[in-house]
């Protein structure tokens, strides 16, 4: 299967879902990554909006290798500013149909970060204009219906799972991921008191427990008319 994952900003992918993507990579499966924005005001240490979206990329490019190096695909909107748009929409439905996904993992709709918001509510909106052969894009309409499942909050603040990946034979290997996001671990401190990597491992095992498990990520799913979710799609 082609798995695509997109995320707002360097090291969502990372932080939310990095230890399913892991699980399907070691089964053989095809990963994808695209980010709506390159994270280019996430730094109070490095100068300059350009330099810090540089080293951002960079770290997920580093990081999209431990996927069985993952095609990275970035639409370079500005941080902390991103909108819907018909250009937002024409970005991520060829986004879409380049990765050709039979899975798509993204942000939850009710995320209350900005960013997270609007990449989780336009993936789910442009779902059905994925076949659309009069849509405006680039890339050819797909002829599958991928499903899609939004995966956890920061600090599980507003979600509530519906299902649950047990990551614990890759939880170590998603911390690695996420500790290539140097530039993020000075950032993070502005809003926290745990580091990065902490943090994520603390929420996975929160998740774990609901499920009798050491580490779990959490999962909701899509719905609409010709996108109902398949369960068995995750690993």
């Amino acid at each position: 299967m082609n798995i695509l994952a997109i995320g707002a900003h360097p090291d969502d992918v990372e932080f939310y879902c990095a230890g399913t993507l892991l699980k399907y990579a070691r089964a053989g499966h095809k990963v994808f990554i695209t980010l709506t924005t390159s994270g280019n005001i996430g730094s109070n240490v490095i100068v300059g909006r350009e330099e810090i979206a540089r080293i951002r990329e960079q770290e997920q490019l580093e990081s999209a290798k431990l996927y069985n190096n993952a095609a990275v695909r970035f639409l370079r909107n500005d941080d902390e500013g991103l909108l819907d748009s018909p250009k937002l929409r024409s970005d991520l439905i060829d986004a879409i149909r380049w990765a050709s996904p039979d899975v798509i993992l993204t942000h939850f709709p009710g995320d209350m970060s900005t960013d997270h918001n609007v990449t989780g509510t336009v993936v789910g909106r442009v779902m059905l204009s994925l076949p659309g052969k009069n849509v405006p894009a680039t890339e050819a309409p797909m002829t599958t219906a991928p499903a899609l499942f939004y995966w956890d909050t920061a600090a599980g603040l507003h979600f509530e799972p519906e299902a649950y990946v047990d990551v614990s034979d890759t939880m170590e290997d998603k911390l690695r991921g996420l500790g290539m996001h140097k530039s993020q671990f000075a950032w993070l401190s502005t809003f926290q008191d745990v580091s990065l990597t902490e943090h994520s491992r603390i929420l996975g095992s929160f998740r774990g427990l609901a499920v009798g498990r050491k580490y779990a990520e959490g999962f909701r799913a899509y719905r609409i008319h010709g996108y109902m979710p398949d369960w068995k799609l995750l690993p």
